[in-house]
C-alpha cells in the first residue's frame, strides 16, 4: 500500500454553482472538518463496563483559512442583510507527486467569518461552518 502525505495548504476549494457545476474559488491555507457522532456508553444497573454503545446525533463542523479575500464568501455569511445561503464545498488535497483525495461537504452554512487586515502582511480569512454530510473519494 502506497503511503502519501497530504497537506492542507495544497487544498483547492470549490463551490457548487447552479445545478451541478463546481467552480474553483480559491486555495486553502488549512482545512479542518470534525464529525461528532454523539456515541454514548449504555451501562446496565450496577455495571462498571458498558453493555453497548448507543449512537447519538451526528454533528459536522469545520473551518477553513484562506490567503485572499473573496467577497462572495461574505455574501454567504449574510453580510449586508442577505440571508444565510446553503452551499456545497469540495476540498482536494495534493502532494508534489499528484492529486489526493476529494472531500465533499454538502449542505453547508457558515457560522462565523473573520477577515484579518494586518498593518504589514497579507489579508487572511477564517471561516467556521456546519454541514449535513461529508464524503471522501480517492482519485479523480
Amino acid at each position: 500500500m502506497e503511503s502519501r502525505v497530504f497537506k492542507g495548504w495544497n487544498a483547492s476549494i470549490y463551490v457548487r454553482v447552479g445545478s451541478g457545476a463546481w467552480q474553483l474559488v480559491g486555495q486553502a491555507d488549512s482545512v479542518s472538518i470534525e464529525i461528532a457522532t454523539g456515541v454514548e456508553p449504555y451501562y446496565g444497573i450496577g455495571q462498571r463496563i458498558p453493555e453497548t454503545l448507543v449512537e447519538g446525533n451526528e454533528e459536522i463542523t469545520g473551518s477553513l483559512s484562506r490567503a485572499w479575500v473573496n467577497v462572495d464568501y461574505l455574501a454567504l455569511l449574510g453580510a449586508g442583510g442577505v440571508a444565510l445561503t446553503e452551499f456545497d464545498l469540495v476540498f482536494q488535497a495534493g502532494t508534489q507527486a499528484g492529486p489526493g483525495p476529494w472531500v465533499y461537504v454538502y449542505n453547508c452554512k457558515f457560522e462565523t467569518g473573520t477577515v484579518d487586515i494586518p498593518q504589514d502582511g497579507f489579508l487572511t480569512e477564517d471561516y467556521d461552518f456546519r454541514a449535513i454530510s461529508v464524503h471522501t473519494v480517492m482519485g479523480s
